[in-house]
């Protein structure tokens, strides 16, 4: 599948389904697909902290990519996750996603500043598909910034490289917005939260990947295009109803976004033990502002 030329791109983190048996619904994934492909939704990302990255088998991950790529049609493309120190082992989950059908991969940056120029040197040149570099250093956080993986000159500089797609933030918005007089122009630059899509218009983002993008991408989408012509104003009501949601979801991480699509119709979303899902409680008073907001209407 071809990746989109034109901005804006909402890239989705896609939630993992998993049955009763805690295996991977693989029939399930491919509903979920479904409902997605109705949306503006032009990215799905495999192995994501919303995806429960560390909870799944790299086989199990390989033929996620497999179903999600079988099903994609038109400009909307797969991409695998990696979270890899090593070289070599980054390469060869690179290679492996790549002859799963994934388009891109996302890596995330080495912690530890001593090792970005070594790594990316060694990397960028022989990954098989473009890199889309994400600046998360604590992704386990969700929706809070972690220790920046390097100053503003060194992201910028890795950003220059050739085969890089573009840069994902972190929520440091003062720190982000230095950061972006570093990227080129023509690299994809992303806000990574539901509740900064028009501050991250601000600093010159043109797309996003987001937990929020599993349950509204149609509003993620009106809000980048909104931004990026400088209608502020107008885009800030739909900011709010996404931060809403936002608040009540977010802190149960994967869980909460689970019990969001599940409400939305979505299946096999229960999250992978030991984690819990969403206490009923705070289900409800997500499905009470979902209602409010008009994200749910039936």
């Amino acid at each position: 599948m071809p990746i989109p030329a034109s901005n804006p791109i909402i890239n989705v983190p896609m939630a993992t389904p998993f049955d009763e048996r805690d295996r991977v619904d693989h029939e399930a994934l491919v509903h979920n697909v479904e409902l997605w492909m109705k949306t503006p939704l032009a990215g799905f990302l495999v192995g994501s902290q919303t995806g429960e990255e560390w909870f799944l088998s790299e086989p199990e991950k390989l033929q996620i990519t497999r179903t999600v790529a079988d099903w994609l049609t038109g400009d909307r493309f797969v991409m695998g996750g990696i979270d890899c120190p090593s070289v070599t082992e980054t390469l060869r989950r690179a290679d492996a996603f790549a002859e799963a059908g994934a388009e891109m991969v996302r890596i995330r940056f080495p912690r530890g500043e001593h090792l970005i120029d070594d790594y990316f040197s060694a990397v960028l040149p022989r990954c098989p598909v473009p890199v889309l570099l994400m600046h998360q250093c604590e992704p386990e956080r969700f929706g809070m910034a972690g220790r920046p993986a390097a100053s503003p000159e060194v992201l910028g500089r890795i950003c220059s490289m050739d085969n890089v797609f573009g840069y994902v933030t972190d929520h440091d918005m003062r720190f982000e917005a230095r950061v972006r007089h570093h990227v080129p122009a023509d690299r994809r630059f992303w806000i990574c939260n539901g509740s900064l899509i028009v501050q991250g218009t601000l600093i010159g983002c043109n797309g996003t990947t987001t937990a929020f993008s599993n349950v509204w991408p149609a509003a993620l989408d009106e809000l980048l295009r909104l931004g990026m012509a400088g209608r502020f104003e107008e885009a800030m009501p739909l900011q709010h109803k996404l931060q809403k949601i936002d608040s009540v979801m977010l802190p149960w991480l994967a869980a909460g976004v689970k019990a969001a699509l599940k409400l939305l119709g979505f299946k096999g979303m229960r999250p992978r033990l030991p984690t819990q899902p969403m206490p009923d409680d705070a289900v409800a008073e997500l499905e009470t502002v979902m209602r409010e907001t008009g994200l749910l209407t039936d």
